[in-house]
């Protein structure tokens, strides 16, 4: 499993910002510990108890919390996850009792991580998740690149090479804006990993060697014999087992000259695994004896418990079948006290978790029965409000019965109204088209013969029997029903409008088209558009100016 570390930028800031009200001794002590945080786990530790210490005298939270989180850094590398569970737990307290989201979103991230190491991947992702919404709400935009960092690692601990490798790429686009250089360091070393795994050995090894250069142009505290130490497994896998051994000896002088007990216990494991492919027995043990001295110097126990299984497979290689088996008794006794040590850690965890998630059950219970309360009170308001309404609208729809009512009788007559000037306009119609025939009858009369006369006569006296025309006056009675106080109110404006202006004010009023205006007064569309004109001039209208919504207005 790849243990890639996150380095909290929001360090940088505190040291620009935070330190200032403090003494320059625990300033230095400090920026010491984040500095030696990569390249001396146990000189980071010394100087981080110290900051520590002072920042509970003197009641500095946040200066406590951020050491706190370099700190867990340390036991994170460690192995010691229980620990590092503790320390989040703690600084995100700290960070709701101050409401510094930053401080809670970075907490997320280191604890979505020792999830991760745990291999509970739902509940890191749901750490990773929280963290990446509570982003939208923290003025910190190089939190961004930790997100994408933390995500790619899961998904590269979830065997979901690809969508590591577009996390870690998304994250080393943001990294160039970020005020902290080991982003880049870390992105390009994740992206190397990844590429390794998937056997592209010389990408990974181009990658890491920008690495080194960059480390080392820039000066950057970060330790060289780590990015050494990634080459080893390019060279392993490439069979290159010289080359590889030429790498772990660099990252081992780097490590002693340093005095990084830790580094120097890595170094020592893979040059005892490189031995040990090369059939080299003694040397072999040598190294493995030497990384477990450290291993168990420093407390690390996931160390010592591998490393007995790697002094296992050497014997076996040697054919000392007695001490395989003896180094084997020994991992699986330590393999079984780490596993049970860490099975009473999540057994209390998920204790503390349920205790918590029952707590957070019986307090949303007590809600709820308030809300009951609460909503039964408002139910009986409810239903005396609703009593009074429907009292109050029964006598409104007594009323509204009686006035619909009269409605319905007033638009009885009014459609009765327009029917009858509906039927009066097309009589106007019928009486023009017969005075045409009549017209044209007369005008034909000495066209016909003699005999044929008297017949004419006769047609044409029925004709003019059947013309009743309806004079305008009764035209007007019934459009003044339907449109009260028209032509009143249009003279009233408009005194010298003449008779066949006001007609054609009356036809216009009641939406007909120009088509229907000249089949009435049997005249062509052309006459009528040139009378339209001339009424619009007369009412002083404007071009851009409706005239029957002009009209409108004189109802």
């Amino acid at each position: 499993m790849k243990k890639v570390l996150v380095f909290f930028v929001g360090i940088w800031s505190f040291l620009v910002t935070g330190l200032a009200q403090i003494p320059s001794a625990v300033q230095d002590a400090f920026r010491k510990a984040s500095d030696y945080l990569y390249v001396n786990e146990d000189s980071c530790t010394i100087f981080c108890d110290y900051v520590y210490d002072w920042a509970v005298r003197h009641r500095e939270t946040e200066l406590e919390a951020d050491v706190l989180l370099l700190k867990a850094e340390v036991l994170f590398y460690k192995g010691d996850i229980d620990a590092v569970m503790e320390i989040c737990g703690t600084v995100k307290e700290m960070a709701q009792r101050n409401g510094n989201r930053a401080l809670w979103l970075r907490s997320l991230l280191l604890e979505g991580r020792s999830y991760m190491e745990m291999d509970r991947f739902d509940k890191a992702y749901s750490s990773l998740v929280s963290a990446k919404e509570m982003f939208v709400h923290v003025d910190d935009s190089t939190l961004l690149p930790q997100i994408y960092n933390a995500f790619g690692v899961l998904y590269d601990l979830q065997g979901q090479g690809e969508k590591a490798l577009d996390c870690y790429k998304r994250g080393l686009a943001l990294s160039g804006n970020s005020l902290d250089p080991l982003l880049r360091v870390r992105f390009l070393n994740n992206i190397s990993i990844i590429y390794t795994n998937q056997g592209r050995f010389e990408e990974a090894k181009a990658l890491l060697c920008d690495c080194i250069g960059y480390v080392s142009r820039k000066r950057i505290a970060f330790g060289l014999d780590r990015l050494y130490m990634n080459i080893v497994p390019i060279y392993i896998g490439q069979d290159e087992v010289d080359s590889a051994l030429f790498y772990v000896e660099k990252s081992l002088d780097m490590a002693r000259a340093a005095n990084n007990g830790s580094s120097m216990a890595r170094s020592l494991i893979y040059k005892g695994y490189i031995y040990y492919m090369k059939a080299e027995w003694d040397s072999a043990n040598r190294a493995f004896e030497d990384a477990d001295a450290w291993a168990v110097r420093m407390g690390y126990d996931h160390m010592h418990c591998m490393i007995l299984r790697y002094q296992a497979w050497v014997a076996e290689g040697r054919k000392d079948y007695v001490a395989a088996y003896r180094y084997l008794e020994s991992y699986i006794q330590k393999s079984d006290s780490l596993e049970h040590k860490r099975n009473v850690a999540n057994m209390l965890r998920m204790q503390m978790e349920k205790e918590a998630e029952q707590a957070g059950l019986e307090a949303q219970y007590r809600i709820y029965r308030l809300m009951a309360v609460v909503g039964g009170m408002v139910l009986v308001v409810v239903a005396l409000v609703l009593a009074f309404g429907f009292r109050l609208h029964r006598s409104k729809r007594k009323f509204m019965d009686v006035e619909d009512e009269k409605r319905s009788l007033e638009s009885d007559l009014e459609q009765e109204n327009k029917r009858q000037i509906t039927r009066s306009i097309y009589k106007q119609k019928k009486d023009k088209d017969l005075e045409d025939v009549i017209r044209q009858l007369r005008e034909s009369k000495p066209y016909f013969k003699p005999s044929n006369q008297p017949l004419i006569e006769r047609v044409i006296f029925s004709l003019e029997q059947c013309v009743q025309e309806e004079p305008w006056a009764d035209f007007e009675m019934r459009f003044e029903k339907v449109h009260t106080g028209f032509f009143k109110n249009l003279s009233a404006v408009y005194p010298g409008l003449t008779v066949h202006e006001k007609r054609l004010c009356a036809y216009l009023r009641l939406d007909m088209t120009t088509k229907e205006i000249a089949s009435l007064i049997h005249s062509s569309p052309r006459a009528v558009e040139q009378a339209r004109y001339r009424l619009r001039k007369s009412l002083g209208l404007g071009r851009n100016e409706d005239l029957v919504a002009f009209l409108s207005k004189f109802d």
